[in-house]
């Protein structure tokens, strides 16, 4: 499960996949919905989404400033993609 997760959040930072890009954001973006979905709401909220971070990337096994700022720079990305602005992200807004 770690590595889906990982490999979502990457897809959607790098938008690479060995697919084309469009189609690599979108798996990335379902299987991070899916992965931290946790109300089953299908949309991701602020928890959720630094729940799936630090699941990614734990806090007590990866530490220090590198590791603070890419658990950071994470959730600053997600939170760029809520295109409406209401604290929740979609597939469609994590796949843009």
């Amino acid at each position: 499960m770690r590595n889906c997760m990982a490999a979502g959040l990457l897809a959607l930072l790098t938008g690479a996949c060995a697919l084309d890009a469009r189609t690599g954001l979108a798996v990335g973006a379902g299987v991070a919905v899916a992965t931290g979905d946790r109300n089953g709401d299908g949309l991701l909220d602020a928890a959720e989404v630094q729940a799936l971070v630090e699941r990614a990337f734990p806090p007590v096994r990866l530490t220090g400033g590198f590791w603070d700022g890419m658990r950071a720079a994470l959730t600053a990305a997600y939170r760029a993609r809520d295109l409406n602005q209401d604290g929740l992200l979609s597939v469609a807004e994590l796949a843009r």
